[in-house]
C-alpha cells in the first residue's frame, strides 16, 4: 500500500481514480449480491446515520467520557481535601471513590462497542485491557501521596472555596464574609495647577571661579521652578569663604532670564515633560556659599524651597616652572617645581617626556599638612558645623619639587594633564595646544644638548703653500643642525715663538682648514651654540714650510792603478724632504755626433746618495742630470744650469763604512741614541757624518777619529728640539790615507715634539660629580700623547685621609675616563704614554660625592604613642574602624614606600605604594580582631631604587607601628533552639524557672545584651536589654518578666562589650523558645484587643488536648471539641461571645465560669465583636471639581461606626505606564485621627483624586485593598 497518498492532503489524480474504480469493479463481479447486502447491514451503527452522522456520534461519546473524568477529578479534589465522598460506605471516602468509578468506567467501556461506531468498536480483549488500565489509574490517583498537579488543583480550590468555622457554629468563607470595597464609597477629584516649588542646583553640579576672578565660562547656577506662574522675585543668601558675614542677592523679574526648553537642563530632568517645569540661570561672580532665601511668583505667593546649597570655590589650577634656560647641556642640574592650587584633597596628573616618550604620574591625595575637611570622608551632605566655618572650602597651595641631574640629551618636557579639587571641579589641560599650555605655565620644556667633542688632525694638501691643512672632526650628535654654528679656537705658535688665536665658526662635522704659515697649531677649545665642548685625542699639530728639492752633484773619477779612470763617482747632495726622485740621461760621443745611450730614473731615500757610472764599453760618455722631484713637489723640477749637471768621462778598489741594516728609532724629547756602524779597511778609521733636521734643513757635520774596531756604536747628541732627523755617513779614511766618500743608507731618528700630559675635564668649571652609591662615575680625562697611557692617581676620602695609589691604563685618549665608585677626591700623580713619561696639568683633582639617600619618619600626633625610637603604638580600635599611619619622607620625589603588614594570624603581606609628595599615609586593616603590626621597611626615590639600595647594602631601621583591633563581641545561647517550659504561676518565681545559659565567644565583659521577644499569640515583639552580663552572671529572669501564656521566641540582638564595641547577632538560629502553660485554663489570646467582624477570636488553652468548650454567642448556646491548644473562630457577625465552661482530657476537670465566684473570670473571657466602620466621600458620589490656582475645594468624609474615628485618605494622579496607558499613582497620603463627629471636612488646593483608603473607629479598622495590593 502506498502510505504517501493516505496522509497526503492532495487529491489523487484522475488516472489513479479511474484505476481504482476499475479495480473495484473487477472485484465486485466475483461477490454475490446477497453477501454484499448482508455485510452492509451488520456494519451499520446502532444509531442511524440519518439521525446523527458518524463524526458527531464519535464527538458525543468522547464528550460523555470527558464528563465522567471531570466528575472523577472533582471527587478526587474532595478526597484529597479530606471531605467526604458519596458512595456505598459512609466511613471510607477512598473506597467509595474507587468503587464508584470502577462501576461507571467499566459500564461505559463495556457498552461502547455495542454502539458500532466506526473506529470506536474494539474487540473484547481490548475492552478488558481498557477497563483494567482505567481502574488502575483510579486506584493510583486515590493514593495518599501528593502529586504536583493535584496539589496545585487542591490548593487553588482550597483558596477560593475554603470555609471556616464561625462563632455561630456554621462554616463561612472569610473571603466572602468581608467585602472591603463596601466600606468605602465615593471619591472627590480636583483639577488644579501643580504645586509651586523651587530648587537651586537640582543636579548638584560643581562650579568654580578662576583665581583671577574670571571664570572659564560664565557661571550661572540653575534654578528649577515647578510653577506655571511667572516669577517676580528671587533672593539668594551669600556667605563668603573668608568671613562669616552674610549678604543677600536679589533678582527682579527683569533680571531673571528663563532657559529655552531646548537647553540641556531639560534633557537631564526626568519630569521635563510637564509644562510647569522651568529653569532660570542665576549669574554669580564671587566665590562662597549660595542658597535660596525666598522665591515669589507674580501672585505674591512664596514657592516652597528645597534645601540645597552650592559652594563655589576657586577653580583648581597648577603651575609648573623650573630653574635654568631652555637650552641646557648634559651635566646640568634640573630643578622643577609643580604648584597646585585648589580645594583639598586634590588629584594631580602630569606627564614627563623625553624625546616624545612619555611617562604618566598621578597623585590622588594632595593636601596640606594637618588638613581636615569633610571632603576627605566623601560626605554627601554638609553639617551645620561644616557650613559654619568654610575655611576648608578655600584654595590652598601644594608644592611638589622634582630635582635630578641631566644625563640624557634631547627635549625634556613636563606637562600638567589634569587637576581635580575636592568638589570634583576638574581642570583638564590635555586638550589645550602647546602654545596655550606654555602661555599659562601648564607645561615646562627645555632642551638638553650633548657636549660637542672634537679632535684636531692634519692632512696633505697640494694646494697649500705649506702642503698641509688642518682637519677638525666633531662627533656626530642628534641635534647637530640646531647647535650650528660650532666654534673652534686654535692656538698658533710661529717660528718666532709668537702666539695667536684663530677662531672659526664651523657648520660641518668635518672641516678642513688650509694652512698658509708654518708653526705649531693646538686645538684649544671647541663649543656649540649652546655648550662648551671637549677636545679629545691629539690636539697639537706641527706645520713646517716645505723647501723645493734641490740637488748638488760632485763627480770624481774612478781610477784604477792599472788602467786609470774607469768611470765617474757622483756625490749627490739633496735638499728637501726625502725620498727624492731624479733622472739621468747618458749620451755617447761618437765623433761629432751625440747620441742618447741610456736614460735612468733613480730614487734616493736620503739627502745624500752616490751614483757611479762605469761604461761597459770604451768611449767618451756624457752624463746629464736633468730633473728632480719628491713627495711634496710631485711635478718634476728641471735642473739648471745644465752645465753644472753635465759630466764627461772616458773608458779608462778603497775604504768603506755603512750603517748596520736600516736603522730607525723614536726618541723622547731631551734624549739621545746610538747608531751601529760597520767599517771596511785597515783601522784606525776616521769617519765624517752629518745630522740633518728635515723641517729646517739644518745640517751639522761631525767627525770621529781613531776608531779601532770594525763595529762601532755612534752616539748622537742630546735632542732638545723635536722633529725628524737623518744621520748620514759622509766619508771614511783608513791607514792608507785614502779618503772615500760614502753613500750607504741613512739612519732615521724621530724625536717626539711634545711631552705626554694628563688632566681632568670639568663640566663648566665644576669639579664635583654627584652619583648614586654603588654606581660608577666616569671622571673625564684629557690625555695627550701616543697610546697606550698609564695614569697613576691617589684617592682621598671625604676627611682627606689617603686611601691608596692606583694605576689605570687607557688604550686611547678618545673619551678617556677614570672609572671610580667611591666618594672622595681623586688626584692625578703621573702619566706615561707608549714610550715617554709625561706631565700632569693644573686640573689634577676631581671630587665624587654620593647623592642623599631616601629616608622617612613617623608623623606623631595624639592618636599615636611612642614606645622608643623605632616602635610606635596606635590607639586600640574596634573591628571595621579605619585608621592610618602618616609618614614624612625625605629624598627626591617620587617615592616608593615598602612595608610589611602582619595580621593577627601571623600572615605577613609585603606591599609598596607610590607617593609623589613628601607625605604618605598607610591604611591599617580592621576587618579582623587582634594585633596588627605595620613594619615600614624602607623607601626608595627617583635616585635610589630598591635594587640600588640593596646593592650597596644600605638599610634603614625598621619602624614598627602596632595597633590592637578589639574583637566585636559575640555571644550566643548555650542551647539555641531549645524550648524552656514554665507554668504561668512560676513566671515570677526564679526557683521555678529553667536556667538559660549564654555562651560568650569573644569580647570583653561585662556585656550589655539586647533581646527581642516575639509573642506568637499576639504577633508582637518586645525588646529587653540586660546589662552586666558575664560568663557566670546572666539575669535570665528578666526574659520571663511579663510573659503570658503561649510560646515566645527570644532572639538575641545587639551586643555591646566593655570596650564599647558593638555587634549585631544577625543569625536566625541564635534564639530559644519559652512556653508558658497552664492546666486547664482558658484565656483570651489578646485580652486587650477589640474584635471586629472578620477577625479571628482566639482563646489560648492550657492543659492536655482535646478540650471541650461550651460557649454562647448572642444568647445561643454552642459547644466545641478542640484538639489543639487554641480555640479559634471566625467572627462572622457582630455580637457578644461568652465562655461557659472548659474541660480538658487529662484532669477531666470542668471549669464552670457561670457559677458564683467566677464572675471576674467570666467577664474576662467575654468579648464583644464590633461591626466594621464605613466611610463615604462627598455623600457617596464620584465628584469631579475644577478650581483655579489659589482656590480651595471642600472634601467631606462621612463615617459609620463608633467614635473617635481615624481616617487615612490619599491623593492620586494619573501617570503613563510603560504601555502608554493612564494609571493612578499615589502622590500624597494623609491621616487624620481623633475625629469625634460622624463627619470630617477639609479644604485643599492640590490637584488629584481624593479617596479614603483606611478607616478605623474606636474598635475596628478597615482598608481598601485596591490600594494595599
Amino acid at each position: 500500500m502506498d502510505f504517501r497518498h493516505r496522509f497526503n492532503d492532495e487529491k489523487p489524480s484522475s488516472a489513479r481514480l479511474r484505476e481504482r474504480s476499475s479495480s473495484f469493479a473487477r472485484t465486485a463481479w466475483h461477490d454475490s449480491t446477497h453477501e454484499m447486502s448482508a455485510s452492509r447491514k451488520d456494519d451499520l451503527p446502532l444509531i442511524s446515520t440519518e439521525v446523527l452522522d458518524i463524526p458527531s456520534q464519535r464527538a458525543l461519546v468522547v464528550a460523555v467520557f470527558a464528563i465522567i473524568q471531570a466528575y472523577k477529578l472533582y471527587d478526587l479534589i474532595l478526597l484529597k481535601s479530606g471531605l467526604p465522598v458519596a458512595g456505598v460506605l459512609l466511613t471510607s471516602s477512598r473506597f467509595n471513590f474507587i468503587s464508584k468509578y470502577l462501576v461507571i468506567d467499566s459500564l461505559f467501556l463495556y457498552f461502547l462497542p455495542g454502539l458500532k461506531i466506526p473506529k470506536l468498536t474494539f474487540r473484547p480483549v481490548a475492552v478488558l485491557l481498557q477497563i483494567m488500565a482505567v481502574t488502575a489509574t483510579t486506584v493510583f490517583l486515590s493514593n495518599e501521596q501528593n502529586f504536583p498537579l493535584l496539589t496545585f488543583l487542591v490548593s487553588a480550590w482550597t483558596k477560593f472555596n475554603a470555609k471556616e468555622l464561625s462563632l455561630t457554629g456554621g462554616s463561612v468563607s472569610q473571603r466572602k464574609l468581608v467585602d472591603p470595597a463596601s466600606h468605602f464609597k465615593g471619591a472627590h477629584t480636583i483639577k488644579i495647577l501643580p504645586e509651586n516649588t523651587a530648587m537651586l542646583n537640582p543636579f548638584h553640579d560643581s562650579f568654580c571661579i578662576n583665581l583671577d576672578g574670571t571664570s572659564v565660562d560664565d557661571i550661572h547656577i540653575p534654578l528649577r521652578i515647578n510653577s506655571t506662574s511667572e516669577l517676580d522675585f528671587v533672593q539668594l543668601e551669600y556667605h563668603s569663604l573668608d568671613s562669616p558675614a552674610k549678604e543677600l542677592l536679589n533678582f527682579t523679574k527683569k533680571q531673571l532670564v528663563e532657559v529655552p526648553r531646548s537647553h540641556e537642563l531639560f534633557q537631564r530632568d526626568r519630569a521635563s515633560h510637564h509644562n510647569s517645569i522651568r529653569y532660570f540661570l542665576l549669574p554669580v561672580e564671587e566665590i562662597g556659599l549660595y542658597k535660596v532665601k525666598q522665591v515669589i511668583d507674580s501672585k505674591k505667593f512664596h514657592l516652597r524651597l528645597y534645601k540645597s546649597e552650592v559652594i563655589i570655590p576657586h577653580c583648581p589650577w597648577g603651575v609648573i616652572a623650573g630653574l635654568g634656560n631652555f637650552d641646557r647641556c648634559v651635566g646640568d642640574s634640573n630643578k622643577v617645581s609643580i604648584e597646585v592650587h585648589g580645594v583639598p584633597p586634590m588629584e594631580l596628573e602630569y606627564t614627563r617626556s623625553l624625546n616624545g616618550e612619555s611617562s604618566k604620574f598621578v597623585d590622588s591625595s594632595l593636601q596640606p599638612e594637618y588638613f581636615d575637611s569633610p571632603l576627605m570622608f566623601n560626605q554627601k551632605a554638609y553639617t551645620a558645623e561644616n557650613l559654619a566655618d568654610l575655611k576648608w572650602a578655600r584654595s590652598y597651595p601644594v608644592t611638589i619639587n622634582l630635582e635630578a641631574l641631566l644625563k640624557d640629551d634631547g627635549v625634556h618636557s613636563y606637562t600638567l594633564q589634569r587637576v581635580v579639587d575636592g568638589f570634583g571641579n576638574k581642570m583638564d589641560f590635555s586638550g589645550l595646544s602647546s602654545s596655550l599650555l606654555e602661555k599659562y605655565g601648564l607645561s615646562y620644556s627645555f632642551k638638553v644638548h650633548d657636549l660637542p667633542k672634537a679632535t684636531l688632525d692634519s692632512k696633505f694638501d697640494h694646494n697649500s703653500p705649506t702642503k698641509r691643512s688642518l682637519e677638525i672632526k666633531f662627533e656626530s650628535s642628534r641635534d647637530w643642525d640646531d647647535a650650528v654654528p660650532y666654534k673652534a679656537a686654535i692656538e698658533v705658535i710661529n717660528d718666532s715663538e709668537e702666539r695667536s688665536i684663530l677662531e672659526y665658526e664651523l657648520k660641518k662635522p668635518v672641516t678642513e682648514i688650509p694652512i698658509d704659515q708654518p708653526g705649531t697649531y693646538r686645538l684649544e677649545s671647541v663649543g656649540s651654540k649652546f655648550c662648551s665642548g671637549i677636545v679629545v685625542d691629539k690636539s697639537n699639530i706641527l706645520v713646517t714650510q716645505p723647501i723645493p728639492p734641490r740637488l748638488e752633484v760632485k763627480s770624481t773619477p774612478i781610477l784604477d792603478q792599472c788602467v786609470g779612470q774607469v768611470g765617474l763617482n757622483f756625490d749627490l747632495t739633496f735638499t728637501g724632504v726625502p725620498p727624492f726622485y731624479y733622472r739621468t740621461k747618458i749620451y755617447k760621443i761618437e765623433g761629432k755626433e751625440r747620441k742618447l745611450h741610456d736614460a735612468k730614473k733613480f730614487t734616493s731615500q736620503g739627502t745624500r746618495n752616490q751614483f757611479h757610472y762605469s761604461p761597459s764599453s770604451e768611449g767618451n760618455y756624457e752624463i746629464v742630470f736633468d730633473q728632480i722631484s719628491n713627495t711634496l713637489f710631485t711635478k718634476a723640477i728641471p735642473l739648471s744650469p745644465v752645465e753644472d749637471y753635465t759630466f764627461k768621462t772616458s773608458m779608462r778598489v778603497k775604504p768603506d763604512a755603512a750603517i748596520s741594516s736600516h736603522y730607525a728609532t723614536q726618541l723622547c724629547l731631551g734624549s739621545r741614541s746610538k747608531v751601529p756602524v760597520a767599517f771596511k779597511g785597515e783601522p784606525p778609521f776616521s769617519l765624517e757624518y752629518d745630522i740633518l733636521e728635515t723641517s729646517t734643513n739644518k745640517r751639522v757635520t761631525y767627525s770621529l777619529n781613531d776608531i779601532n774596531s770594525f763595529n762601532y756604536d755612534l752616539q748622537t747628541p742630546v735632542f732638545d728640539v723635536g722633529g725628524d732627523y737623518i744621520l748620514s755617513l759622509v766619508s771614511v779614511k783608513d791607514t792608507s790615507g785614502c779618503l772615500v766618500g760614502l753613500s750607504s743608507s741613512d739612519a732615521r731618528i724621530e724625536v717626539r715634539r711634545d711631552v705626554p700630559s694628563a688632566g681632568f675635564n670639568s663640566f663648566e668649571n665644576h669639579d664635583v660629580m654627584l652619583i648614586k652609591e654603588g654606581a660608577f662615575a666616569e671622571l673625564p680625562l684629557s690625555l695627550s700623547g701616543v697610546a697606550p697611557f698609564t695614569v697613576s692617581y691617589q684617592h682621598f676620602d671625604s676627611k682627606g685621609e689617603h686611601m691608596g695609589t692606583y694605576d689605570a691604563t687607557f688604550m686611547s685618549s678618545y673619551k678617556a675616563g677614570l672609572k671610580v665608585e667611591k666618594e672622595g677626591t681623586y688626584k692625578l700623580m703621573s702619566v706615561k704614554d707608549r714610550s715617554c713619561l709625561g706631565k700632569i696639568s693644573e686640573s689634577k683633582e676631581f671630587s665624587v660625592a654620593f647623592l642623599e639617600k631616601p629616608g622617612f619618619k613617623v608623623l606623631e600626633h595624639n592618636k599615636l604613642s611612642k614606645h622608643d625610637d623605632m616602635v610606635f603604638a596606635k590607639d586600640d580600635v574596634c573591628e571595621n574602624f579605619e585608621e592610618t599611619v602618616d609618614l614624612v619622607l625625605s629624598g627626591s620625589a617620587p617615592f616608593v614606600l615598602s612595608y610589611e603588614l602582619m595580621s593577627p594570624s601571623g600572615q605577613i603581606a609585603s606591599r609598596s605604594i607610590q607617593v609623589a609628595t613628601k607625605f604618605a599615609s598607610i591604611k591599617l586593616p580592621n576587618d579582623r580582631s587582634g594585633q596588627y603590626t605595620l613594619t615600614v621597611k624602607g623607601v626608595s626615590d627617583s635616585h635610589y631604587t630598591e635594587k640600588d639600595l640593596a646593592k650597596i647594602g644600605f638599610t634603614t631601621l625598621d619602624v614598627v607601628v602596632k595597633q590592637h583591633v578589639r574583637p566585636l563581641p559575640a555571644i550566643g545561647f548555650a542551647e539555641p533552639g531549645k524550648t524552656f517550659r514554665t507554668c504561668s504561676a512560676d513566671v515570677d518565681n526564679l526557683s521555678g524557672l529553667e536556667k538559660i545559659a549564654l555562651h560568650v565567644k569573644s569580647g570583653r565583659a561585662p556585656f550589655s545584651v539586647s533581646f527581642s521577644i516575639y509573642h506568637e499569640s499576639t504577633s508582637k515583639t518586645d525588646y529587653v536589654t540586660i546589662d552586666n552580663v558575664t560568663k557566670k552572671n546572666f539575669d535570665f529572669s528578666k526574659l520571663f518578666k511579663g510573659l503570658k501564656l503561649g510560646t515566645h521566641i527570644v532572639t538575641m540582638g545587639k551586643v555591646v562589650d566593655a570596650n564599647g564595641c558593638t555587634s549585631e547577632s544577625g543569625s536566625d538560629k541564635n534564639h530559644i523558645l519559652i512556653s508558658i502553660t497552664d492546666v486547664p485554663r482558658i484565656s483570651l489570646a489578646e485580652p486587650n484587643m477589640e474584635f471586629c467582624v472578620g477577625d479571628y477570636v482566639a482563646y489560648q488553652l492550657s492543659g492536655l488536648a482535646p478540650f471541650n468548650i461550651k460557649y454562647e454567642f448572642n444568647g445561643v448556646p454552642l459547644k466545641s471539641k478542640e484538639r489543639t491548644s487554641q480555640f479559634v473562630r471566625l467572627a462572622s457577625e457582630a455580637g457578644i461571645i461568652s465562655v461557659l465552661s472548659l474541660q480538658d482530657s487529662a484532669s477531666q476537670c470542668l471549669v464552670n465560669f457561670t457559677r458564683p465566684g467566677m464572675e471576674r473570670e467570666f467577664e474576662a473571657l467575654s468579648l464583644v465583636v464590633h461591626p466594621i466602620p464605613s466611610v463615604t466621600v462627598s455623600r457617596g458620589d464620584y465628584i469631579v471639581e475644577d478650581i483655579h490656582e489659589g482656590d480651595q475645594a471642600e472634601i467631606i468624609f462621612s463615617f459609620e461606626g463608633t467614635p473617635p474615628f481615624s481616617l487615612t485618605y490619599v491623593r492620586t494622579e494619573e501617570v503613563d505606564d510603560k504601555r502608554g496607558k493612564k494609571r493612578p499613582q499615589i502622590v500624597e497620603t494623609h491621616k487624620v485621627e481623633d475625629i469625634y463627629s460622624y463627619e470630617y471636612r477639609t479644604f485643599t488646593s492640590l490637584q488629584g483624586r481624593y479617596e479614603a483608603i483606611a478607616i478605623s473607629d474606636a474598635y475596628c479598622f478597615a482598608k481598601n485593598n485596591a490600594y494595599f495590593a
